[in-house]
């Protein structure tokens, strides 16, 4: 008895990967078939509730008042149906809200909440925020324990600040100050002079 349980255990459909496209291909045209005869079915109904409501325009062998006065009613006609069209899409949105007020307060009730949608994140980028936040640490740390030198980083140094003199304008500087001395030893020699002419007389 076990040997045969296991040969009918064995026994069943095994499908060939072939005939399992051949199979999807097979639902995938009668789905399609399907969803065409409903959207002909569709346009049938709604053409039926067309005509109903629209009568066909006969104006054959009509004069120009009962043109005038047909055009009339059909323009009376289209006010009306978008006038109930706009009280049916009005109803309809005030459905919808009623609907999701509804929703809500069952989920209140019940203790659902919609979960919100958490974004991913890869390990390696948490990995490299976290050391840019222990650099940012180090960085902060090293400032506080600086200590200030008192001194501008701005400042120039005395050496910069001076501007050096052309090497001409050191020269004339020095034909200046020869000059000044040569001028002085004359004055004095004309004063020692005129004292010696002054204590002869």
């Amino acid at each position: 008895m076990p040997p045969q349980k296991a040969a009918k255990k064995k026994k069943g459909i095994t499908l060939t990967p072939e005939k399992k496209k051949q199979l999807k291909q097979l639902i995938m045209q009668k789905a399609a078939e399907e969803l065409k005869k409903q959207q002909e079915r569709e346009a049938e109904e709604k053409k039926k509730a067309v005509d109903a409501r629209v009568p066909q325009l006969q104006i054959d062998g009509l004069d120009k008042s009962s043109l005038e006065k047909k055009v009339k009613d059909l323009y009376a006609a289209v006010c009306r149906l978008e006038e109930e069209k706009y009280d049916w899409e009005a109803r309809l949105g005030r459905q919808t809200e009623e609907i999701n007020e509804l929703n809500i307060k069952v989920n209140d009730v019940k203790g659902k909440f919609s979960k919100p949608m958490l974004k991913k994140v890869s390990k390696t980028q948490q990995k490299m925020a976290k050391f840019d936040k222990e650099a940012m640490k180090k960085t902060r740390l090293m400032v506080a324990t600086l200590k200030s030198t008192g001194v501008s980083k701005f400042a120039l140094d005395e050496d910069e600040g001076k501007e050096k003199k052309p090497d001409w304008g050191v020269d004339q500087l020095k034909h200046k100050d020869a000059n000044e001395e040569a001028e002085k030893e004359e004055a004095e020699e004309e004063e020692e002079e005129e004292e010696e002419e002054e204590e002869e007389e």
